[in-house]
């Protein structure tokens, strides 16, 4: 058997390294695993799949190894940064396509998004069709949904803002209950994400 030998290792690895803040996955490789070793690199989340098709990089991660380009079977052990767009393990593909998908979505709506995901559940998952769905409905992020309850009534024009009693009297954790009814909530740290249910 013919040794392949690569010399470029630091400068394979670099091609593929995430940078920070952006979807990063834990490739590794599966033949390896089932044996016993963990065989692997954080790689760009966008570069998943791409890796593992790239032989010099698989070549890399196994520090050149006389079997490494026999070993196919891929699995992403480990992630960050997805915003709840993958869970647990997946496929370099799935890791890859959802780290497409958060680089075409506007800043800072990602979170939203996967708290939509967990608020809804069901078939829902970071996609296109959800994220329009996500959009119709989202009525923002509030430190409370009482906050939002009341910035509701008064865009309404329920309450002067010059009002005085018995406006200033209103029990805003009632009235927000009373609302509740109507929307769907998901709560994180600083705050409420709020949809209008469908």
């Amino acid at each position: 058997m013919t040794t392949v030998i690569n010399d470029n290792r630091a400068e394979v690895m670099a091609q593929y390294s995430p940078e920070d803040g952006a979807p990063a996955a834990w490739v590794g490789c599966l033949a390896c695993y089932n044996n016993g070793a963990l065989v692997g690199a954080w790689v760009d989340g966008a570069a998943a799949a791409d890796a593992k098709e790239d032989a010099d990089w698989v070549l890399a991660v196994h520090r050149n190894a006389p079997d490494a380009l026999a070993h196919e079977e891929w699995q992403v052990f480990d992630h960050e940064n997805y915003a709840g767009a993958i869970r647990g393990e997946c496929s370099p593909e799935t890791a890859q396509e959802a780290a497409e998908f958060l680089a075409q979505i506007e800043e800072g709506e990602a979170e939203a998004l996967a708290a939509f995901i967990r608020a809804f559940g069901g078939s829902y998952k970071m996609d296109a069709e959800t994220l329009e769905t996500h959009r119709d409905a989202y009525r923002g992020f509030w430190s409370s949904f009482e906050e939002y309850a009341e910035e509701f009534a008064e865009e309404c024009g329920l309450i002067n803002a010059d009002a005085q009693w018995p406006h200033t009297c209103i029990d805003w954790e009632h009235a927000a209950r009373e609302l509740s009814y109507d929307y769907v909530t998901e709560d994180v740290a600083g705050g409420v994400h709020v949809w209008e249910s469908f």
